[in-house]
This record gives structure tokens, C-alpha cells and sequence, in this order.
């Protein structure tokens, strides 16, 4: 029982360095080891998001370069604003459920806006011709991103030659 209890007195000495080496890691050295790899990922990060050589090549004059661009694109956007459209949408339950919408649309390569409000009895044509088809159900939740992305797919396919890069529903009212 004493040579189980006390390993170096056995002459087991290769024990007796295995049961050491475990006990080499101190505490502190386990926090190094841990802290450089989580060091080293989230300085990666931070060059990522900053853009720095490796990841983005050159940070702040990219983006300045990026910021000039879009001063020349937003340039040539126009904001068309629509007057309320209002429709009865399709119940199915003989209950009339009325919905008035207001939107504003964002159009890129007209020339003047003059030119774009000849346009607006055609966009709402579309805006009261998808309301007409939709039912109230198809208004909650995320149905409003499915109406939202329905009509700039529509307002695309007629604007055909302009862009339609975004349209801003800013009143959508159902009774």
C-alpha cells in the first residue's frame, strides 16, 4: 500500500514527470495561450471592418472614393412623390376593407422632374391595381416588405429605361 501511495519511492520516476508536466501550465500561462489566438481573430476583425491592406487596401481613401461616387449617383436621383392612392382590397367575405397609401418614389437617370410628374397617373395605376389584388391578411407583419418589394419590381418593368431604386411608402392606412 505505501509503494501505490508514493510513486517516487517505488522508483517510478516516469510517473512521477508525467503527473509534472501536467502541472507545468500554470494559470498564467493558460490565459496567454488562450488570450493571443482570441488577440490575434479579433485584430483581424478590426482590420476587416476598417478596411486596412490585406482586406479592404486603403481604408480612408477608399473611402472618400466611395463617398464621390455616390455624391455623382445621388446626383441624378430624383424623388417623386405620389399622391394617396386609396383601393378596396379583395375580402373574399363581402366585408369592404378600404386602403389608402401615400409613397414617394426614388427614380435614377431622369433628367428633370418635370418629366417624371407626367408619370404619376401611371404609377398610381400600379400602386391601386396591386392593392385591388391583395387581401388584409397579406398587409401584417411581413407582408408590408412583400408589398413594398412588389411594387418596385412592378415600378421597374414600367420605368423600363429609368432605374427605380427604392420606394419610400410613407402613409399606408386600411380601414
Amino acid at each position: 500500500m505505501s509503494e501505490e501511495a508514493d510513486p517516487s519511492a517505488a522508483g517510478g520516476d516516469e510517473t512521477g514527470a508525467t503527473t509534472d508536466g501536467k502541472k507545468g501550465f500554470s494559470k498564467k500561462k493558460m490565459a496567454i495561450l488562450a488570450a493571443v489566438p482570441l488577440l490575434l481573430i479579433g485584430g483581424g476583425v478590426g482590420a476587416w471592418q476598417a478596411h486596412l491592406p490585406p482586406f479592404g487596401g486603403g481604408g480612408k481613401p477608399a473611402a472618400k472614393a466611395m463617398a464621390a461616387e455616390g455624391k455623382e449617383e445621388a446626383s441624378h436621383r430624383l424623388l417623386l412623390s405620389v399622391p394617396s392612392a386609396t383601393a378596396n382590397l379583395d375580402n373574399g367575405a363581402g366585408r369592404t376593407v378600404y386602403v389608402k397609401m401615400t409613397a414617394s418614389v426614388e427614380v435614377e437617370g431622369a433628367e428633370t422632374l418635370a418629366a417624371l410628374q407626367g408619370r404619376i397617373p401611371e404609377v398610381q395605376d400600379i400602386f391601386q391595381t396591386y392593392l385591388h389584388e391583395s387581401r388584409p391578411q397579406d398587409l401584417h407583419g411581413s407582408g408590408f416588405y412583400r408589398l413594398r418589394e412588389a411594387l418596385l419590381r412592378r415600378l421597374r418593368v414600367a420605368f423600363a429605361p429609368l432605374n427605380v431604386t427604392n420606394i419610400y411608402i410613407t402613409e399606408l392606412l386600411t380601414q
